[in-house]
């Protein structure tokens, strides 16, 4: 790909991600009140109810046209609107410049539109679904699991249309990636004919669950909290302008004119934006925060709920490892079936059937094996601390998302994303203490900022693990027991870092 079509389908997929930016305010909006995406067909204005006219939904533009007030009864336009434009074309500048650009992405090394568009566009829904996400999650702390559904299903679609066997097929061929496709048709038909939300709150009789359990419980329950943020002030406004700035430098290196060797000069000067990427990161990572830095109405709610199921969590999470048990069964037998058992052969022609270059069969399994995978880490740490600590770890909610990620993207970098995750949103935890004087703090945002910084560190990462994957096999082999002290080092430092963080928060609650 010459770098001019480069950029022309960089500059595209910006202003199509601008675009997907306005669909998704009508999403944010429409979904947690209930509300049709197809009726009314046309965006209207939620104070006025007046429909609008194309011209007023131009992404930043009319906001800026419009002096942020509505066209007909003069009501302010949140910010919350150029803010989600803006961060959506930002996002999808991004992930083209991380995977055709720069090239991040480990194990692909050459970035082909005509071969890799379903990846491109797995990623691209993943990151809108995201936002999705954050967005919900911030006003209201809930998720909805009709965005993480459709983004799986699309990951699932897109992964068996992708041209790339020698990607797909050393995963797809293996024991574990069958077993993962027959535990994700078995969860399917669980979630179909017994609703999480069914099967736990016959375990709590509080009335709800944390902000991330259940995303139609926690809609009906909160829709006092999802209107969009409502100020304009400097703080909103400087978010937009920051965001923008992020576009330019995620943008420019794409529109230079690359010199006669592709490569830039050894002693050129150094170039911010070439630091486009982590610079973009860390505007969203300002974003998040700043966002959700406002003390809510929901705030005290959500802290009341998850201390009035506080005695029932371990009930709630031994019922949760009862609903699990068909899963695994059912995925333990699939295992054995196609490894040792007598459908291994099967099941490798099942994995390398080709159909025009690709391995639709194969690519289905590769992306039900990440979303497995993904999704077990968020049960394990779910379902570990909450034993541990008597009280809700990790929302349910965030364990779709993971699922979703890990079918879109694969489960490498899903559980990147996830790792990576877990420090951030410690990082927006105690700088959002300062902010907003409160305890409570949504995990989707970070999540989000997780899966994206994965592609940005998808090689180093991969050269790290690659490189201590030997090592860690010869301890295995010549000192077997160092590996359960490694583990149990590992648990003990996850539970202080949780045990710090509590009593970080109850030095900080009588402020709340």
């Amino acid at each position: 790909m010459s770098d001019t079509l480069s950029a022309i389908i960089g500059v595209f997929i910006l202003l199509l991600g601008l675009c997907v930016g306005s669909f998704l305010n009508v999403v944010i909006y429409r979904l947690p009140a209930g509300l049709s995406l197809l009726r009314p067909r046309w965006s209207f204005c939620p104070t006025c109810r007046h429909t609008l006219a194309w011209s007023d939904n131009l992404p930043l533009v009319s906001w800026l046209a419009l002096r942020a007030r509505c066209r007909y009864c003069r009501a302010p336009i949140s910010a919350q609107y150029p803010l989600v434009e803006a961060v959506t074309g930002l996002a999808f500048a991004l992930v083209w410049r991380l995977l055709a650009h720069e090239h991040t992405r480990f194990g692909l090394d050459a970035f082909s539109l005509s071969q890799d568009w379903p990846l491109l566009l797995a990623w691209l829904t993943l990151s809108a679904a995201m936002i999705v996400c954050a967005a919900t999650d911030i006003l209201s702390y809930s998720i909805d699991t009709r965005v993480t559904n459709f983004t799986l299903i699309a990951g699932l679609a897109l992964m068996a249309i992708w041209p790339r066997p020698l990607l797909i097929v050393p995963v797809a061929h293996q024991p574990l990636a069958a077993a993962a496709l027959i535990g994700l048709l078995v969860s399917a038909v669980m979630l179909w004919r017994f609703s999480p939300a069914q099967v736990f709150d016959e375990a709590t009789p509080a009335p709800a669950e944390d902000g991330h359990s259940d995303a139609n419980a926690a809609n009906a329950a909160r829709s006092d909290a999802r209107a969009p943020m409502s100020t304009n002030g400097p703080a909103t406004l400087g978010l937009v302008v920051t965001t923008l700035i992020a576009i330019g430098l995620t943008v420019a290196p794409m529109l230079a004119p690359a010199g006669e060797s592709g490569a830039k000069s050894m002693n050129a000067a150094p170039d911010i934006t070439a630091f486009g990427a982590p610079l973009a990161l860390g505007a969203l990572f300002i974003i998040m925060v700043a966002a959700g830095g406002a003390r809510r109405d929901a705030d005290d709610e959500i802290h009341a709920e998850i201390e009035a199921e506080r005695p029932f969590a371990r009930r709630v999470a031994l019922r949760e490892c009862l609903w699990l048990g068909p899963i695994i069964i059912a995925g333990a037998a699939g295992y054995w079936l196609t490894g040792p058992g007598p459908l291994a052969d099967p099941w490798d022609m099942f994995a390398t059937w080709p159909i025009a270059g690709a391995t639709p069969l194969g690519g289905l399994a590769y992306a039900a094996h990440g979303a497995m995978l993904a999704a077990a880490a968020g049960w394990i740490v779910r379902i570990f601390f909450t034993l541990v600590f008597g009280r809700e770890a990790f929302g349910v909610g965030d364990i779709f998302i993971l699922a979703a990620a890990g079918a879109a993207i694969g489960w490498d970098l899903a559980l990147l994303g996830f790792l990576l995750a877990i420090p951030l949103a410690l990082a927006g935890w105690i700088i959002g203490l300062a902010l907003k004087q409160t305890v409570m703090i949504p995990f989707g945002p970070w999540l989000a900022i997780g899966f994206l910084a994965a592609l940005w560190l998808s090689r180093p990462a991969a050269e790290i693990a690659i490189r201590y994957r030997d090592l860690f096999v010869e301890i295995a082999h010549d000192r077997p027991q160092s590996l359960f002290g490694l583990g149990g080092v590992l648990i003990v430092g996850m539970a202080l870092a949780i045990g710090l963080s509590r009593l970080l928060r109850r030095f900080v609650e009588p402020r709340a």
